[in-house]
């Protein structure tokens, strides 16, 4: 069983998009933001690392997906295989006058 970071060698017709074959594992790093793990054809099996011998498993069918918290690592694997993506969550909308700043920031020397 081989274990690598998904890379090019990974990707199919979309940049965000992995095939796993029978055997194959891979890491999702850690990411600032949450993301989902979606599966698009076969079933994966998919645990968080370091989570420590009481994580709970996650098997996931074609159409199923997965909420991959910010800050935590996973593994996955096809099982015999899987064609997954991995989507970020949108950024939270801004309220108020946070805002207003961000979409009106004022010029440097503005009278």
């Amino acid at each position: 069983m081989s274990t690598q970071h998904m890379t090019a060698s990974h990707q199919t017709a979309a940049p965000w998009e992995w095939l796993l074959g029978a055997a194959q594992v891979t890491r999702v790093a850690a990411a600032k933001r949450p993301r989902w793990l979606s599966v698009t054809d076969g079933q994966a099996w998919l645990t968080q690392s370091g989570a420590g011998p009481h994580a709970a498993d996650v098997w996931l069918q074609a159409g199923q997906r997965h909420l991959l918290p910010a800050g935590t690592e996973w593994v996955v694997e096809g099982w015999p295989q899987a064609r997954v993506v991995v989507l970020e969550a949108p950024p939270p909308r801004l309220s108020g006058a946070a805002a207003r700043w961000r979409a009106w920031p004022p010029a440097l020397g503005a009278v």
